[in-house]
């Protein structure tokens, strides 16, 4: 019965330091850097990038891994991956080192017109593991926003 009740205790004392976290704000995307192509393969070529962003939340936390998929508009462009773990700071920018892993067949097939227009959808789905305290917990990582072709391009030309 004693150990009954600690478990309780301690089962609702997570639950009210968990409730706290409710005013929780999404990193905001601040820029993409250093893109560089590693290896062009008939099939894939690898590029890599740093993404910075801020994190406005009052904690830090440890980022272990990121996957996911980059679509322009809605159209698989590849998948990317975080190259190393990453410590957030509270209150502070961020850099996350991504490896791409770009299709150049669907890239060649689906995107003949997209260099012809002004601007396009740039869509990331995927999964991101954070660490704080001990605790691990997988987050959907979601980006959609209209992109400059014009800055897509600087971006690769670099």
């Amino acid at each position: 019965m004693k150990t009954l009740s600690t478990l309780l205790v301690a089962f609702g004392l997570i639950l009210t330091s968990c409730g706290g976290v409710k005013n929780v704000s999404e990193p905001q995307f601040r820029d993409i850097s250093d893109v560089r192509v590693k290896e062009v393969g008939l099939l894939k070529t690898t590029a890599a990038a740093n993404i910075i962003y801020y994190n406005p939340n009052k904690f830090g936390i440890k980022l272990s891994s990121a996957r996911g998929d980059v679509y322009i508009d809605d159209i698989y462009l590849g998948s990317f991956q975080l190259d190393q773990q990453v410590s957030v700071s509270k209150r502070s920018e961020f850099t996350l080192p991504v490896t791409l892993k770009i299709d150049n067949i669907a890239t060649l097939r689906d995107q003949r017109g997209l260099w012809k227009k002004k601007e396009a959808m740039v869509r990331v789905e995927g999964y991101a593991f954070v660490n704080k305290a001990g605790f691990s917990k997988e987050i959907p990582i979601r980006y959609e926003q209209m992109q400059s072709v014009d800055r897509l391009r600087a971006l690769v030309s670099r």
